[in-house]
């Protein structure tokens, strides 16, 4: 695809004329942004006062973003990547490519004899790497694997926190570009692709074990594909978990779900609070009085968040929805819009991480299955997702870019408090159905509830200045939110 745009944002113009004032502005454990939010009934001060907060936090990133992804091009000139906000500068894979994962290029062609260009990532080995990070796997194969499907108007290459961070974890990762607008035919081609001996890593791949993740229109089609290929024994859907009834499905992909499919595939949601630009909701969210979206988990207008998780849930199959608060549609794509919430990127990834670690290497590997189902159902994040974190998160004149880490941070305070997270799943060897219809509220029983902090970023007052670019940033993507990631 086409970079949306090549030239500098109106944000990065804007954030490298005031870098200098941006000397901290990360978060810290006292930050509204952080800590438990208070409750508030509908229609209150209280419910106004922390609405405009938890917009002003999935905005958090407005100006660290670009400032990062602008020092480190500097840093890092491109070496095959263009020099595009779509290319996180700290995840160019010729840079770690021998240390961190091995690194390939490769390209197939669909089933009408288009190209498909596709990111290989595989393990380290012993002998593959050196100098490498505490914490990454060092693994021979064959590896778990797990095909990644971008959004609508989007590509592969903003799906690196996922491709390589599960690459650094012990999977292989597949991650494609799709030709046109049939996200499931493309996607099926390259899975049947990665299953035949023209496969250049075929040694490498475990065939018991292969998974599917997707964002926006490739969740829709991961959590279809997930259920139609037999072969796919695991399903990650970032931001549009669907439910494949056909009476509503509401996708055109290249591929419907026949009449009677059998839900068998075990799959994980994960949503956000807003869509692209985060509105303030003048009454609760949730019920919907609607849904446009038909099964799908996400869309413009108000909308119930849990189709999919429920169909799951009702087929008696494992599954899990964990709505991220304060989150967009964009927290899944870092730097396509350069900015989005703190927290959204490696809460997504220590979730999709645990969720393969426990349907995919699990399979095999019982002290894995064990160790993620902790981790999906902990109240406080370990540093498994942390040691994954590279990318562009916020610049500190001492110690230089700081990506967003979630160890020790509270599980409960990163759901949303306007959608229900979920969770319907049973521990390795067990046949008991453990379930949750309101996570955060079982996950915060029992705990005080926090006090209002005001709109800060870093300690710091929320400038006018700061102010300016929230609303650049939502006239700017609120102009081009169509074009974007359908």
């Amino acid at each position: 695809m086409t970079d949306f745009y090549r030239g500098p944002s109106v944000a990065l113009l804007l954030a490298l004329h005031m870098a200098p004032a941006l000397a901290q502005v990360g978060p810290d454990a006292s930050h509204a942004c952080v800590g438990p939010a208070p409750a508030a009934e509908p229609g209150s001060l209280e419910w106004l006062q922390r609405d405009l907060q938890n917009v002003a936090c999935a905005e958090s990133r407005v100006l660290e973003v670009p400032v990062s992804w602008a020092i480190g091009l500097l840093e890092h000139p491109p070496l095959d990547d263009l020099p595009s906000p779509t290319r996180d500068p700290y995840r160019n894979p010729n840079l770690h490519d021998g240390q961190r994962f091995r690194f390939a290029a490769a390209e197939t062609r669909n089933r009408d004899d288009e190209a498909l260009a596709v990111e290989i990532y595989r393990p380290c080995t012993v002998s593959g790497c050196t100098d490498v990070p505490d914490g990454l796997t060092l693994d021979e194969g064959p590896y778990p694997t797990v095909v990644i499907v971008h959004g609508g108007a989007s590509q592969k290459e903003l799906h690196r926190w996922a491709s390589q961070g599960l690459a650094e974890a012990g999977y292989m990762t597949v991650a494609l570009d799709v030709a046109g607008d049939n996200h499931g035919s493309d996607a099926q081609d390259v899975v049947d692709w990665v299953f035949s001996d023209d496969f250049p890593y075929a040694a490498d791949l475990d065939r018991t074990r292969v998974g599917i993740a997707g964002h926006s229109q490739g969740a829709s089609t991961a959590s279809l594909l997930g259920q139609l290929d037999s072969r796919l024994k695991a399903i990650v859907a970032w931001d549009n978990l669907t439910a494949v009834d056909p009476a509503l499905w509401a996708d055109d992909i290249g591929v419907e779900p026949p009449a009677g499919l059998p839900i068998t595939t075990p799959a994980l949601g994960i949503g956000a609070d807003y869509y692209f630009v985060p509105l303030p909701n003048m009454a609760p969210p949730e019920p919907a009085p609607s849904n446009g979206e038909g099964g799908r988990g996400r869309g413009v207008s108000a909308h119930p968040k849990d189709l999919g998780y429920q169909e799951l849930k009702a087929a008696g199959v494992d599954t899990m929805l964990f709505i991220l608060r304060a989150g967009t549609h964009l927290d899944f794509t870092p730097l396509q819009a350069g900015t989005g919430s703190w927290f959204g990127e490696p809460v997504a990834f220590s979730l999709t991480l645990a969720w393969f670690d426990r349907y995919l290497k699990g399979l095999s590997d019982p002290a894995a299955a064990q160790q993620a189902h902790r981790r999906l159902l902990a109240s406080v994040y370990d540093d498994s997702a942390d040691v994954h974190a590279i990318g562009a998160g916020y610049y500190d004149p001492q110690e230089g870019n700081q990506p967003y880490k979630i160890a020790g941070l509270s599980a409960c305070d990163r759901m949303s408090f306007y959608f229900k997270s979920r969770y319907a799943l049973r521990a390795p060897d067990s046949d008991v159905l453990l379930t949750s219809g309101d996570w955060k509220s079982a996950c915060k029983a029992g705990e005080g509830e926090g006090e209002l902090a005001p709109v800060t970023r870093g300690g710091g007052a929320l400038g006018g200045g700061w102010l300016l670019l929230v609303s650049l940033a939502v006239l700017r993507r609120t102009f081009f939110r169509r074009r974007w990631l359908r």
